[in-house]
């Protein structure tokens, strides 16, 4: 009978505790590398030249990856050079955007990397989830976001116009 007890607890520690394990040293190795990141000399000229990718999106590429025109809130977003290279932006509820993402082949492999699939993140959480519009002729202008920690995704704005105006509501004189 006792060995029976020891077995039950064994076995329900394997199947409950290592998963919880795995996840506790997953998001400690995560939280580790981003404090790494944020070192402040790699940080400066790394964002640097990041900002520069931003201020120069590939409008050609971005529409061909879509397969259809890019949004005017969305053009008119990356010309705010401003707001598109603010980090750190209020969304609504805890939600925050880290930074916007650059739009060119790059930010297009560096997603799909990420994601698994093909799309051009708008911008970043600041969880490292990914911000983007699903391409498609057909598709709508809804802003989706595929968290990291899980992969579900779900729609963070009905529209990029949507989007940058609760942006700005919530980040005025940001």
């Amino acid at each position: 009978m006792r060995d029976t007890i020891k077995s039950v607890i064994f076995l329900v520690a394997l199947f409950i505790g290592l998963p919880i394990l795995i996840l506790w040293l997953r998001d400690r190795v995560y939280r580790s590398l981003r404090r790494r990141r944020n070192q402040p000399e790699m940080l400066a000229a790394g964002r640097r030249a990041y900002e520069s990718r931003i201020l120069r999106p590939d409008w050609g590429l971005y529409e061909r990856h879509l397969q259809r025109p890019a949004p005017p809130a969305l053009r008119e977003l990356y010309a705010d050079r401003a707001f598109v290279t603010a980090q750190d932006l209020d969304y609504a509820d805890g939600a925050r955007i880290g930074t916007f993402a650059p739009l060119d082949e790059q930010g297009l492999l560096e997603t799909r990397q990420w994601l698994g699939f093909d799309a051009i993140a708008i911008a970043i959480t600041d969880f490292g989830d990914s911000i983007y519009l699903r391409p498609g002729s057909s598709e709508a202008d809804t802003v989706y976001i595929t968290h990291h920690d899980g992969g579900d995704t779900e729609v963070f704005a009905e529209s990029v116009a949507a989007m940058v105006e609760r942006l700005r509501h919530e980040n005025r004189g940001a």
